[in-house]
């Protein structure tokens, strides 16, 4: 039986599409090839970590790194503030910390403040309500950060990290509240591991960088 010229026009429409599915293949697989190409040139870049953790670690200085040695810091009542101490008083060119936890810096610059607390609470019941902020030559710097202990044996561990660009004689503190929405009780607390060899788990403590 002939062909109507229907049927003709149909199978040359799938002879000419199959040739273009043909050419696009090919042309996908040679991109696949140019990638994987890429790919192997360019594995030792990708492979290793070694140029970026030297960037990283050449980008920031430790400057300062201290701890209280107090058992507890604890606001004395409800609403009323607490400024965080950390240790004894530390001088650099750069940055001096006082033993009230006053930090003046003496270079302008950015720097990042990377702060470690110990949150918890003795006696009482209910739930202590606990708040940090810190403070720009007296004026708060961002948002405050809270936590809830409703026991006793609960030490809930925090820590943050902030990017701050400092003007010359910044002074910065950090200070702590406890909440009148919740019980008149807690603060931050050291503890002590019993195993041999291990330090001590401050209260509070701190380590400031600074951007070279």
């Amino acid at each position: 039986m002939a062909l109507s010229q229907t049927g003709w026009t149909t199978i040359v429409d799938l002879v000419s599409t199959g040739q273009d599915v043909s050419d696009n293949l090919d042309v996908a697989f040679t991109n696949i090839d140019t990638a994987i190409d890429q790919v192997d040139t360019n594995k030792a870049s990708i492979l290793s970590n070694s140029g970026r953790l030297t960037t990283l670690e050449n980008s920031h200085e430790l400057l300062l790194s201290a701890a209280s040695t107090a058992t507890s810091q604890q606001p004395s009542a409800v609403d009323t503030t607490l400024q965080i101490e950390f240790g004894v008083l530390q001088t650099t060119t750069d940055i001096d910390i006082s033993a009230t936890g006053a930090m003046t810096f003496k270079t302008a610059g950015k720097y990042i403040i990377s702060q470690f607390f110990q949150y918890g609470r003795t006696g009482a019941s209910g739930t202590s309500v606990l708040f940090n902020r810190i403070l720009v030559n007296g004026v708060q710097l961002g948002n405050s950060l809270g936590a809830k202990v409703d026991n006793v044996d609960v030490l809930v561990p925090w820590s943050s990290s902030l990017q701050f660009t400092a003007a010359l004689n910044d002074v910065v503190t950090i200070e702590m509240i406890r909440d009148s929405i919740g019980s008149n009780s807690g603060g931050l607390f050291s503890s002590s591991p019993s195993a041999s060899g291990w330090n001590i788990a401050p209260c509070a403590a701190i380590q400031i960088y600074k951007a070279t």
